[in-house]
């Protein structure tokens, strides 16, 4: 057996400190997002209201699950003033319109941004025009903000002030917005509850070994954690063998249950319409609910265990587009410059080695 199966903890109830006091997210976020089910491709309006049917329709919107969040993919560009245009292929009516839909059937609208001159998708960031998205946001009615940090600088100061940014803009545009912040690392637990209402400490949790690191980081935060901040340890995997990212039936419950007992968001990564019987069981159960939106937002902590000692890691270089602006230009710069050299190089070579000048041809158009 793998490490991931075969250690074990027991965790008992801890006591933190006051988080961000900006009116919501006193307890764990309850909710869906659409990473794992929808990806970019399959971000449209349509797919998102009937999402937000099945929410209400499937019992999840009595339960607590109030917040349907459109994750990265929803933006195209920025308009003359700075602000940010959604897709209109995928949104013909505009995201207004949308979450007006949404709010109607009773739920909560989330959506996605990043601290960076890109998202992750290479869709616009909010890097210096925090003031102009928040105020945004905040006239189109939007509930919750997920706030990555793709292209960005990894220099832990820098990135407490982009934070810290949007943190303030949210605040000053008069609407209580939950603030989310997906920074990926352990290190923004200690300064979390003076920058947002959650803060993502590890990687994505996209496999059941993921899953492992997320919990094995989180076992040393729990002093982090208060009503108004949470440590967030990443989306809640279904078994949807179609979705993108999947776990198995018993990891799916072994997932919520320590979700529960770190008094961790639960949101909801999966094929929402397609939802096996078992994943809705597993997520409809009302005393782990109840462990995890105790009034009291206590985090587990370990107690006794068998695992291995464990020490987390940086996950800056996770993902390869996770590099701050002049980065990525200087990057893009060497392999122009390469690749240039190697078509030059095939050029010359093309009659008296014809096989390298082949291979040259290859690199360069790579």
């Amino acid at each position: 057996r793998t490490q991931y199966s075969a250690c074990t903890a027991m965790l008992c109830l801890f006591v933190g400190p006051v988080g961000l006091d900006n009116g919501v997210g006193l307890r764990p976020a309850m909710g869906y997002n659409t990473w794992n089910d929808l990806r970019c491709e399959g971000v449209t309006a349509d797919a998102i209201d009937a999402i937000a049917v099945a929410m209400v329709e499937l019992g999840l919107a009595k339960l607590g699950y109030a917040y349907l969040n459109v994750d990265d993919c929803w933006a195209t560009a920025t308009d003359p003033s700075g602000e940010l245009v959604a897709d209109p292929a995928a949104f013909p009516d505009g995201l207004p319109a949308l979450v007006e839909s949404v709010h109607a059937r009773g739920l909560r609208f989330g959506l996605y941004g990043d601290r960076g001159w890109k998202t992750c998708a290479f869709r616009p960031g909010s890097g210096g025009l925090e003031p102009a998205h928040a105020a945004q946001f905040a006239r189109w009615g939007v509930d919750y903000l997920k706030y990555d940090s793709c292209w960005a600088s990894n220099d832990h100061d820098a990135a407490f002030e982009q934070y810290g940014a949007m943190r303030d803009a949210l605040n000053a545009s008069g609407r209580p917005v939950l603030y989310s912040l997906c920074g990926w690392n352990a290190w923004y637990a200690p300064r979390g509850a003076e920058l947002a209402n959650s803060w993502r400490i590890a990687a994505d949790c996209d496999e059941w070994a993921n899953v492992y690191v997320a919990v094995r980081t989180n076992e040393a935060l729990g002093q982090h954690a208060a009503p108004g901040g949470f440590n967030d340890p990443d989306m809640l995997l279904g078994s949807d063998p179609t979705a993108p990212a999947h776990l198995t039936p018993r990891q799916v419950q072994a997932q919520f249950s320590l979700w529960a007992v770190m008094a961790a968001p639960l949101l909801i990564g999966s094929r929402l319409r397609s939802m096996p019987a078992s994943d809705l069981a597993t997520y409809s159960n009302p005393e782990v609910i109840a462990i995890n939106q105790d009034a009291l937002g206590r985090q587990g902590e370990v107690v006794w265990s068998n695992c291995p000692p464990y020490a987390p890691r940086d996950n800056w270089w996770n993902s390869p587009w996770s590099m701050p602006r002049e980065v990525a230009v200087a990057w893009t710069s060497v392999l122009v410059t390469a690749a240039m050299l190697s078509a030059t190089s095939a050029l010359l070579l093309r009659r008296r080695a014809p096989r390298t000048a082949r291979l040259l041809l290859r690199l360069a158009a790579c």
